[in-house]
């Protein structure tokens, strides 16, 4: 049996690594369009003003009412948060194109929803799957399962 230089070795451990990152990354980018929860299902908001008009106490389903300008026309809307003071502004996200009833019209704060998660969200979920990969696949290395064992001739 004839041994393969280190480079080669080294070599094809990088592209099982690189194969396997891959593969992984695939899955993690395209599970989201497998099973329906895109980003693409999430409506496109915009950041507008708001003034805290009816704060509540924190308890279940607890929503304050706020007062927003969307497009300079002022409407009230539930905040999905409680506990705010009174007359405090805060930037919240409303959707791109309002529904014709705006009574029940709920919004929240800038960056606590799930309008920031899409591509950033997906590509961290990515690196971070290739990250775990490489790093099992070191420290398998490491452990020595990629040592060669050599036989040690026992005398007769």
């Amino acid at each position: 049996m004839v041994a393969r230089p280190a480079p080669v070795r080294w070599g094809l451990i990088l592209l099982v690594v690189g194969l396997v990152g891959l593969g992984a990354a695939l899955v993690v980018w395209g599970l989201p369009l497998v099973t329906g929860s895109s980003s693409g299902d999430l409506a496109p908001t915009k950041r507008v003003p708001a003034t805290v008009v009816a704060p509540v106490a924190c308890g279940s389903d607890a929503r304050d009412g706020i007062e927003i300008r969307v497009d300079g026309l002022p409407m009230r809307a539930k905040l999905d948060a409680c506990g705010s003071r009174e007359g405090e502004q805060l930037q919240v996200e409303v959707p791109q194109k309002l529904p014709a009833v705006t009574e029940n019209l709920v919004v929240q704060v800038v960056g606590t929803g799930q309008a920031g998660s899409g591509l950033g969200q997906r590509l961290r979920a990515v690196l971070c799957t290739v990250a775990g990969v490489a790093g099992a696949i070191y420290a398998l290395l490491l452990a020595g399962y990629g040592r060669r064992r050599t036989v040690t001739e026992q005398p007769a």
